[in-house]
């Protein structure tokens, strides 16, 4: 291979002009911030990999001291509250939705119990009309005060694009602990 003289790179600089050089300076910075990028990433990957390998012993130990599912099925229905508890709850979620400022109309409730399980799960069909903000600080606010309730769907709905009034059915479930008739524990 022939090696450039200074000269000839200086002539071969100058034929290129200022659009040529302008070039030239647009990938020598691509290839600086490849270089950058591909270290990023790679640490990136790294710290990923071993965060996937922790989870992956801590899933093993679990497994291996028998905390499996079935153990976490266990302690989630052991944390649920009483189905005793549920016109209160009920009662908690109709009166947030009152202070944020929503309006509904109507609210449907329909309970499933699951005797064998020893689970219940009351569903409450709630239709609201107010503003994007008071529905996020609601269902942020239901969410976090009752651990045992879930938002199961949301359908969002405005009359035209600029209305500042959402038309919103949301649906929750209460789950509670069921006890059965006789008031046993399962």
């Amino acid at each position: 291979m022939k090696m450039m003289s200074i000269a000839s790179m200086q002539q071969s600089l100058r034929a290129l002009r200022w659009p040529g050089l302008l070039g030239l300076a647009a990938l020598a910075l691509a290839a600086l911030l490849e270089l950058g990028l591909t270290q990023r990433w790679q640490v990136q990957s790294d710290e990923l990999q071993a965060t996937a390998e922790r989870l992956q012993r801590q899933l093993r130990l679990q497994r291996a001291s028998g905390a499996g599912p079935e153990a976490t099925l266990q302690t989630w229905q052991l944390a649920l509250p009483d189905a005793d508890q549920r016109q209160q709850r009920l009662a908690d979620l109709l009166e947030q939705g009152l202070r944020a400022g929503l309006l509904s109309s109507r609210t449907e409730h329909r309970l499933s119990i699951d005797a064998t399980a020893g689970l219940e799960r009351l569903r409450v069909s709630m239709p609201v009309q107010g503003g994007y903000a008071q529905l996020r600080g609601f269902i942020e606010a239901a969410l976090r005060q009752d651990p045992a309730l879930s938002l199961d769907s949301l359908k969002l709905r405005r009359a035209s694009p600029a209305a500042a009034q959402i038309d919103a059915e949301l649906v929750w479930s209460l789950h509670a602990r069921h006890h059965g008739v006789d008031g046993s524990k399962p």
